[in-house]
């Protein structure tokens, strides 16, 4: 059941070094926070919610935005600030 939520909901996937963001998150929900453990490096991961203009997807990583939606892991035992933004396309 965790990893249905971790996996499904919130939308995150490892696949060897690399951590595939992509939420699925409801729609009230304007962000959540998730500290995330690789080895002895901890990832504090912030993902927000918007509802305006086009669908689009930012993903910043210690203040360099990629083009990506995964986070090159390392294990540098530092501690490393990831930002998601998610710009909902709103259908009426």
């Amino acid at each position: 059941m965790y990893r249905l939520v971790v996996e499904s909901l919130l939308g995150l996937r490892l696949e060897t070094d690399k951590l595939y963001i992509e939420p699925c998150i409801p729609y009230d929900w304007d962000s959540y926070k998730i500290h995330y453990r690789y080895r002895q490096t901890i990832y504090h991961i912030m993902v927000n919610q918007r509802h305006e203009g086009n669908a689009k997807f930012t993903l910043i990583v210690d203040g360099i935005e990629y083009q990506q939606k995964y986070i090159r892991l390392i294990d540098d035992h530092q501690e490393h600030q990831a930002e998601v933004s998610l710009s909902l396309q709103i259908v009426r």
